[in-house]
């Protein structure tokens, strides 16, 4: 090979990472309605009501959703959120459907009223600093939290690293101020929350973001199920391995409470449907 093609071979680009992160300016939310109604109709805030109608249309063909069951919600201010209606399948909304609300729930554009579930979104929001929660019912993670556990974790890198471990938020009832309360404190935590027997909600930097931790965490809720027919002891990687994962989830921008923990503190079970987990 010749230094001519050495050359040519030895190039490569570096693409950037798409950025799905709705960004707004610090201090200039629209106020007045004349304000908030052009805001609610400019070109960025339609992309945003798209994406939202496409995630609900992937959480009902995914079958996380079922009825009017489930809702979305996507920061778009220092107090305003965009969120799915109430009493509407999210596999069939469209951009006009979509509502808007401020931070203290109550609604300031849309043509149908807010889902009732808004004050469990915005007290995640004021809690984390969340920028969007998916809700919903994937029946995997549903069959975990109807019997108040959470899925182990040290078991596979992905669960680790991309939602983390899944926080229990006490059961209270849905859209109630008690139900807020107690997921905004379990969400401070964990980007992953089960809902004792009502269902799954996270959050992320975006709602693409958040859904897929939805996806991952009820994927990795099949496994551990379809694991259990076996019969077989599941292994779990030892204290290095799981201080590898929470260091890479930390680097990917992510919070992770423990990696403040000490080793007899970092795995959140020491079995699992009976059995002891065996740590490889």
């Amino acid at each position: 090979m010749n230094a001519h093609q050495d050359t040519h071979q030895a190039w490569s680009i570096n693409p950037p990472l798409p950025n799905f992160i709705y960004q707004w300016e610090e201090g200039a939310d629209p106020v007045s309605p004349e304000e908030v109604d052009a805001f609610f109709y400019s070109d960025g805030i339609a992309l945003i009501k798209q994406r939202i109608c496409d995630i609900g249309r992937r959480l009902w063909q995914k079958e996380y959703v079922d009825g009017n069951g489930g809702n979305i919600s996507v920061r778009v201010g220092d107090n305003l959120v965009l969120c799915t209606p109430t009493l509407i399948s999210k596999g069939f909304m469209t951009p006009e459907d979509i509502c808007l609300v401020d931070m203290e729930g109550r609604q300031k554009a849309g043509i149908r009223p807010s889902t009732s579930e808004i004050k469990t979104h915005l007290a995640i929001m004021k809690t984390s600093g969340a920028r969007s929660c998916v809700h919903a019912h994937p029946a995997n993670a549903n069959a975990f939290l109807i019997t108040g556990s959470v899925p182990p974790t040290g078991i596979m890198p992905e669960p680790d690293i991309f939602f983390g471990e899944v926080g229990l938020a006490a059961y209270a009832t849905p859209g109630s101020e008690q139900n807020a309360h107690n997921v905004g404190e379990t969400s401070l935590d964990h980007q992953c929350i089960f809902m004792e027997n009502h269902g799954v909600i996270v959050w992320g930097d975006h709602v693409e973001d958040a859904y897929w931790k939805l996806e991952n965490v009820d994927a990795y809720c099949r496994i551990l199920l379809l694991a259990t027919e076996l019969q077989k002891p599941i292994t779990r990687v030892d204290a290095a391995s799981m201080r590898d994962f929470i260091n890479i989830r930390i680097a990917l921008g992510m919070p992770d409470a423990r990696a403040k923990r000490s080793e007899q503190e970092l795995f959140n079970a020491n079995e699992f449907a009976g059995r002891p987990l065996q740590t490889r």
